[in-house]
């Protein structure tokens, strides 16, 4: 199986990642941004939070594992 770190330099790697991130939180924030003040006090803030942090916790592992490092 290939990683789609395959290939690419340590920071293209660093920045493919970072990248990665950038979109977790471009959608979570369009995502907030688009909610109803109904719909914000009915958000559970916690389990979002930690939805959010795993996704990026996920980017970063696969990044440390996937790629070459400096």
């Amino acid at each position: 199986m290939s990683s789609k770190y395959d290939g690419l330099t340590p920071k293209e790697a660093d920045d493919l990642m970072v990248g990665t991130i950038g979109s977790i939180v471009c959608e979570e924030l369009v995502t907030a941004r688009s909610m109803t003040p109904e719909q914000w006090d009915e958000h559970d803030i916690f389990r979002r939070s930690h939805e959010i942090a795993s996704a990026i916790y996920y980017a970063v592992e696969n990044r440390r594992r996937g790629a070459p490092s400096a």
